[in-house]
């Protein structure tokens, strides 16, 4: 059995599944535009995967009631970015470690672009991974939940959402080749697309017409009165 690690995101198990959720969602995230994405995380060391078009990434460390990374600030309250800032939210397995999972996912919903992409990756609570992480956790155990939990979420707020999908091996292993979509992978990724707002039809204005000043006529009702008087 691997030795205990305090972080199990540090694990050589979960590298290898993180290794593998990147290239899965490569092609998915290669289309991906905008100056800026965020990208949150339960690993210290996780890298935000390479997209052509995008900018710049913003890195967070999701640690329970803390956020640490590019910026520091408590996980308990709004991120300390504006409305729509960024064009691609990457959610690693965060949701998995923040004290409040409807907050952050709320937060990323926020902060995310109309027509940008949100992604989410986790561990299946089903399979081989939920034991082993349970055997490896001390303290505070990683919350695993269903990745359909989350679609039923989004598809509230409007996302166009495309299916989950399992990845990596079905067990935890720390080598191996590559594995990317599997029916029994250890881990889930789903993908999602902010929709942008519908155009809303405007009124047609009714355009004032002034008043004839008192005491005034027309020409043609001038010329219409002399010929009634005459």
């Amino acid at each position: 059995m691997a030795p205990f690690s305090p972080d199990i995101y540090a694990t050589p198990q979960v590298g290898k599944l993180l290794a593998d959720e990147a290239r899965a969602l490569a092609p998915l995230l290669a289309r991906c535009t905008g100056e800026h994405g965020l990208h949150l995380t339960a690993a210290a060391q996780g890298e935000p995967p390479a997209i052509p078009l995008l900018g710049h990434w913003a890195t967070l460390r999701v640690s329970g009631a803390a956020l640490g990374g590019d910026v520091r600030a408590s996980g308990l309250e709004a991120l300390p970015f504006a409305d729509e800032a960024f064009g691609v939210v990457l959610l690693r397995h965060a949701l998995e470690t923040t004290a409040r999972q409807d907050n952050l996912l709320d937060e990323a919903i926020r902060v995310l672009a109309p027509g940008g992409m949100l992604a989410i990756t986790g561990i299946h609570p089903l399979g081989l991974w939920s034991p082993w992480v349970a055997k490896q956790s001390r303290g505070v155990r990683p919350r695993l939940t269903w990745p359909w939990w989350w679609s039923q979420r989004l598809v509230r707020d409007e996302f166009e959402l495309s299916m989950p999908r399992r990845v990596g091996s079905a067990w935890p292993r720390a080598g191996g080749a590559a594995v990317g979509e599997s029916l029994v992978g250890g881990g889930y990724m789903l993908v999602a697309r902010k929709k942008r707002p519908a155009a809303v039809p405007l009124r047609p204005r009714v355009a004032a017409v002034p008043a004839p000043i008192p005491g005034t006529l027309a020409s043609s009702a001038r010329r219409n009165a002399r010929e009634s008087i005459t």
